[in-house]
């Protein structure tokens, strides 16, 4: 049987120099935590309100500008590997993935695996109902649309691992950072194209500044997020609405067959999103039904 436990566990603590500090977020930390949030947020809307100044705790980073990288060999050639920021792990969590404002990202593995199967994996992340994907995690990582691609020649192979971090509640600066460690391990592993997959807002945006990381360094990542707009303003090149930011590669509504039929029919249409190529360079956002 293949192990169960990660490969690689990446901790940012671990990869700083002594005396090194975190950097300030966004000019921010002399705001007065004594004053509960609520207060602090009723202030500035009545601020707002009045056509008084007041400054805003959530602060935007401008949209990257990441040249859309292409696939280098056609579809049926190439290696495509999977990574969510939806906090599946294998049962028990043995790398301890906390479920809010994760500081690492672990690399699991599925090979000789067809499905995932539910009593053999978990959901560590608190930004969403667990209860569709811990019934069925090809729901958030779609594995057995994936194989069944494989199968019929769409695709060369599905990588034999998946990334995976919990990112509801990560800063910008972390989710960069898990970003470029893991478009390091794509490229050593000789990965062709990506498939993101997404849950909340915040771990949207954790996702989608991990892909655009990914991009950077030339392999082309299709972000599939309910969110979708998240994704554009953090400069995404290529962007599939899912399903719910509960089972974006899930209908739970249907009998099995037919959401697994679904499931296919959207991952497939991932698949030509990651092939396609804008003539202007434009970012792509594609809905099931287009």
């Amino acid at each position: 049987m293949p192990k169960q436990y990660a490969d690689i566990v990446w901790n940012p603590a671990h990869h700083r120099s002594n005396g090194e500090k975190q950097p300030a977020v966004c000019g921010l930390q002399d705001i007065d935590y004594q004053v509960p949030a609520a207060v602090r947020g009723i202030d500035m809307l009545l601020a707002k309100f009045r056509g008084e100044s007041y400054r805003s705790e959530v602060c935007i980073s401008p949209s990257q500008e990441v040249p859309m990288p292409t696939l280098s060999k056609k579809l049926s050639e190439a290696k495509i590997a999977f990574v969510t920021d939806g906090g599946l792990v294998p049962r028990g969590n043995p790398d301890n993935m906390t479920p809010v404002g994760s500081d690492k990202f672990c690399i699991y593995s599925f090979l000789g695996k067809d499905t995932l199967m539910p009593e053999e994996y978990e959901v560590s992340h608190q930004g969403y109902d667990n209860k569709y994907v811990t019934e069925d995690p090809n729901r958030l990582v779609p594995l057995d649309a994936a194989r069944k691609a494989e199968t019929a020649g769409r695709i060369r192979k599905v990588s034999d691992t998946f990334y995976s971090t919990a990112g509801v509640m990560v800063s910008v600066e972390n989710s960069q950072e898990f970003g470029r460690k893991i478009a390091v391990s794509l490229r050593e592993s000789e990965t062709d194209g990506v498939i993101l997959t997404s849950t909340c807002g915040t771990s949207s945006r954790c996702g989608a500044y991990i892909a655009c990381e990914i991009e950077r360094v030339g392999i082309p990542v299709v972000h599939v997020t309910n969110l979708t707009q998240i994704s554009e303003w953090a400069g995404c090149s290529r962007i599939l609405r899912g399903n719910n930011i509960s089972h974006v590669f899930g209908r739970p509504e249907l009998p099995p067959e037919q959401e697994y039929e679904w499931r296919e029919r959207l991952f497939n249409k991932a698949l030509e999103l990651l092939a396609s190529v804008p003539d202007d360079n434009s970012c792509l956002i594609v809905n099931m039904e287009q």
